[in-house]
């Protein structure tokens, strides 16, 4: 039987679009590759790459991605799947935008006494993956969902190794398809555990395309045992914690590199110092210089000294002000917390939702306002000599 010429291109058309379908997930797969090997900093690979395009979009399977340093690469971020697809609750107000969902991303943060982890700034800036994102579609990117996230931080000092883990990490980051000059901020809301214990939040919003950081966010963590940060401890503070329960609280905003703020620490029912753990055990029968059994008595008297007898806490509120690159962290005013929170008033251990952008536009305004009136004394003082 002779096919018409219609039937033969159609015939043609579709085996084409067959061929193209088969190609097309090993042409992204390399093309995602050579881009994750142009970004400065870093490296990475992904293994497969399915097409959905029924959905408008497609899965890229197990990402990797390493940072590189001083002594070579190191693991970075790893998501067994991202799923890139149309928002059609946008296409139906007449916007072009995508969605990515990350299913179970892995975050590392790692602390290596013997070398720098990170020596490229790109790797700590925004820009740099918002960027990467937006080259892995046609489209802005709206919105950002996690799923069953991981951030681990692995610090080794001396041999010992040690670790903290947020867990549970679910949230979405949206509205990230806006420019500079817009009114409407990107916005986070990211939740989960840590330690698979305590509950922990992070809400606010930013403004990803400014040179000069721009931000507003609440931080709240509720009891974490000392028992998870144990490692931790014994890595950056010289003495052991055998007992207690850590929250923490924070409001940070920042306007054009400008930050105010503050951070709440405490701890509920510290117990530093005990003798079975740290004489006969540590001191005795272990290697443990005594000189940290002093440490460690001296610690458990001080802590003894600023716990509100109330609610068994010793907490402190530390403002933090100034240039973000160097911000004001007042040590005496840290002080004047403890003092507070011990003789006082205990802190309750949860936001204040007192700061925001307009609490920095304030701020530099009375400096600014300070700085004229210092220059113009300074002129009158000249003017009459």
């Amino acid at each position: 039987m002779t096919l018409n010429k219609p039937v033969k291109i159609t015939i043609a058309i579709l085996l084409l679009s067959l061929v193209a379908r088969i190609a097309a997930p090993e042409a992204m797969v390399w093309y995602v590759n050579s881009l994750l090997q142009r970004q400065q900093g870093i490296s990475g690979h992904v293994q497969d790459i399915d097409l959905a395009l029924w959905r408008g979009g497609y899965d890229i399977k197990q990402i990797e991605i390493f940072q590189h340093n001083d002594k070579g690469k190191l693991p970075l971020f790893s998501t067994e799947r991202l799923s890139l697809q149309l928002s059609w609750a946008k296409l139906l107000k007449g916007e072009i935008v995508t969605t990515m969902e990350f299913y179970k991303p892995v975050i590392m943060a790692l602390d290596r006494t013997d070398q720098t982890d990170i020596t490229e700034d790109a790797v700590l800036d925004e820009r740099t993956w918002i960027g990467l994102a937006n080259d892995l579609t046609l489209f802005s990117i709206d919105k950002l969902s996690l799923y069953d996230g991981r951030i681990e931080f692995n610090a080794i000092a001396k041999d010992v190794l040690g670790e903290l883990i947020l867990s549970d990490v679910q949230g979405e980051v949206r509205n990230l398809h806006n420019d500079a000059e817009s009114e409407l901020l990107t916005d986070i809301d990211l939740e989960g555990t840590v330690g698979g214990s305590a509950p922990f939040f992070i809400r606010g919003k930013f403004n990803p395309n400014v040179k000069k950081p721009s931000f507003d966010i609440n931080m709240q963590m509720e009891k974490l045992p000392t028992k998870v940060t144990d490692s931790i401890v014994k890595i950056y503070a010289p003495f052991d914690v055998e007992a207690g329960e850590f929250e923490l609280a924070a409001e940070l905003a920042s306007d054009k590199g400008q930050v105010n703020g503050y951070v709440k620490a405490g701890i509920y029912q510290l117990e530093v110092f005990s003798w079975k753990e740290d004489v006969v055990n540590d001191v005795i029968k272990g290697d443990d210089n005594p000189l940290q059994l002093f440490i460690e008595a001296l610690s458990a008297a001080l802590a003894e000294l600023f716990e509100n007898d109330d609610e068994k806490l010793i907490a402190t509120r530390i403002p933090i002000q100034g240039d973000i690159s160097s911000p004001d962290t007042s040590v005496l005013k840290a002080i004047g917390g403890l003092f507070y929170n011990a003789f006082i008033k205990a802190y309750q251990m949860r936001v204040e939702d007192i700061i925001d952008f307009t609490s920095v536009t304030s701020d530099d305004k009375d400096k600014a306002a300070a700085n004229s009136s210092d220059k113009k004394a300074a002129s009158d003082k000249q003017n009459k000599h």
